[in-house]
Order: structure tokens, then sequence, then C-alpha cells
């Protein structure tokens, strides 16, 4: 299951109307991904747009893909895969350390849980939608203790999104390997952004 960045959407510069007018938001993007099988994909930062103004938009055509997940056909399905999304306006440092430092801690609770399972346990038959559930308030509050800090580099609230596979032969209602088109909201220091994505189903033999 692939992630299909389409476009990243400025609804409001950050730093308030003093900052918009003395220059532009350096977004860049980082985050991770959870597959079917609880193994922790790290997304690293790279640069989105580099002038965003408000209402501009930065449109990938074709779209990006900027991570994939794995989802065996074995195991017990439902499965689901989940994404975190870190977006941040670049200034002098804190995004790679930030997102550094969630990977790592994400997959430090993820292995902590496969241990308590034991290892008899399938991890193909592990919800892993149910387990990210556990993890995400403390992966988060983390997160928010290292943006505390005071990094020079203006960090977005990670949002997080997930898809649920129903079936080995998965598709969405029309037959489609593509799901609609999603949107998740960035609120923070004084600015907005949108990023738009899409799931898509790829078949590896």
């Amino acid at each position: 299951m692939s992630v299909q960045l389409v476009r990243v959407k400025c609804g409001d510069e950050t730093g308030g109307r003093f900052a918009e007018r003395v220059g532009n938001d350096e977004i860049s993007l980082s985050g991770f991904g959870i597959d079917a099988t609880g193994n922790t994909v790290a997304l690293p930062p790279f640069s989105v747009y580099a002038h965003f103004d408000d209402g501009e938009v930065k449109e990938y055509s074709p779209p990006q893909t900027i991570l994939t997940l794995g989802v065996p056909n074995a195991g017990t399905f439902p499965k689901t895969c989940v994404v975190s999304f870190i977006l941040a306006e670049i200034d002098s440092g804190g995004l790679s350390e930030v997102a550094e430092k969630a990977v790592a801690k994400v997959t430090e609770q993820l292995t902590f849980r496969k241990q308590l399972m034991g290892g008899g346990a399938n991890f193909l038959d592990i919800d892993w939608g149910a387990v990210w559930g556990e993890v995400r308030p403390i992966l988060y509050g983390y997160v928010k203790d290292l943006i505390a800090l005071g990094f020079a580099d203006d960090i977005f609230p990670p949002q997080d999104v997930s898809v649920v596979i129903a079936s080995p032969d998965f598709h969405w209602g029309d037959g489609t390997k593509l799901s609609p088109e999603e949107t998740v909201e960035f609120r923070g220091h004084d600015g907005v952004y949108y990023l738009t994505y899409y799931w898509e189903i790829q078949t590896v033999a």
C-alpha cells in the first residue's frame, strides 16, 4: 500500500501578519508509516516548496510516492496501515532530529509490544491499528515535549491517517486500486497548511 502525495496548500503563512510581509514559508515534510506487520517505515524529511505565500499550492503531477507499506496476503484480515505526517516550516534546524527521534520512539514501542506477545506470536494476525491506538498518545506526547524544547524550525503537531484493508483482494467501492483523495490539516505557529494524498494498492509478485 503506497501513499501518493497530490498537493500541499498554504492556507495561511506562519508567523502572523508581520512575518508574512517580510518572508515566505519554506515547508518540508517528514514522518513515518506502520505497515500491516507492525514494522516502522521512515519518511525522511524532504522539501515541499521553499516560497509559500497565502493560498499558494504545490501540485505534484504526477503524484509522488512518499511511502510504501507492506500488506502480506498471509495472516488475518482486516489489516491496518498507519501514516503519521510531520510538517515543518524550515528555518535553521530541528525537523530532522524530531523525525528521527519519533521513528525511534514508535519503533521502540512496537518492539516492546511484540516482546510482550511472545516469540510464538504471528505478527501477521495482529491488529496493528489497535496497537497504534495504544502507542499514539505515548508517541505524540513525546513529540510534543520535543517540539517544546524550542527548535528553530516551526514544527506542526503531527497528523496521522490510516487505511483498513478488508481482504487479500481488497479494492475500493468502484473496483479501483486508488482511494479517493483525502486532506489533512496542519495548524500551528499562526499558520495553516493542507496536505492532500491518496492510497494506492500495488501488487508485488
